[in-house]
C-alpha cells in the first residue's frame, strides 16, 4: 500500500537521479518546451548557460530569489504563418520557466546575464560570505 511517505521517498529518489544524470526524468523522452541548460561553479562565480535559439531578449526574465535560487521564464513565440503550410513542424513554442537551486547565496547587484547566438550566459557571482577566505596565522609569544 502507498502512503504519503512512499510519494516522499519517490520524488527524492527522482531528484537525486536528476542530479546525477543531469536530465529532467520526469519528462524524458517527451518533448520538452524549456531550456536545456549547463551549470559549472568556481570559488567565486556560478556559470549557467541555457539554449534558448529563436527567443528573442524581451520575451525572456531571469530572477533570483531568496539569494539562492534563479528563475528563467521566458516565451518562445509561434512564427505567423497558416497551419496547413506547415510540411514539418517539430519546434515548440509557448511559455517556459525553469527554477534552479544554487550551492550558496549569489550577489544580486553583480549578476550579470548576455545572448549570443541562442546561448544565455548568466554569471552568478556568489556572495562574499560564501566565497573562500585565506586566514592569516599569527606566531604566538
Amino acid at each position: 500500500m502507498l502512503n504519503d511517505n512512499t510519494f516522499a521517498q519517490m520524488n527524492r529518489l527522482r531528484s537525486e537521479l536528476e542530479k546525477v544524470f543531469g536530465v529532467d526524468i520526469k519528462n524524458y523522452g517527451s518533448t520538452q518546451l524549456h531550456p536545456r541548460v549547463n551549470m559549472r561553479e568556481d570559488s567565486k562565480r556560478i556559470f549557467l548557460e541555457a539554449e534558448l535559439p529563436g527567443v528573442r531578449l524581451e520575451d525572456i526574465e531571469i530572477l533570483i530569489l531568496e539569494g539562492d535560487q534563479l528563475s528563467i521564464k521566458g516565451n518562445r513565440r509561434k512564427p505567423e504563418t497558416q497551419p496547413n503550410e506547415w510540411m514539418r513542424n517539430e519546434r515548440i513554442f509557448g511559455e517556459f520557466a525553469r527554477t534552479f537551486t544554487l550551492s550558496c547565496a549569489v550577489d544580486v547587484e553583480r549578476v550579470n546575464a548576455t545572448m549570443k547566438n541562442g546561448i544565455l550566459e548568466i554569471v552568478l557571482p556568489k556572495s562574499p560570505a560564501h566565497q573562500p577566505r585565506k586566514i592569516s596565522i599569527h606566531a604566538g609569544e
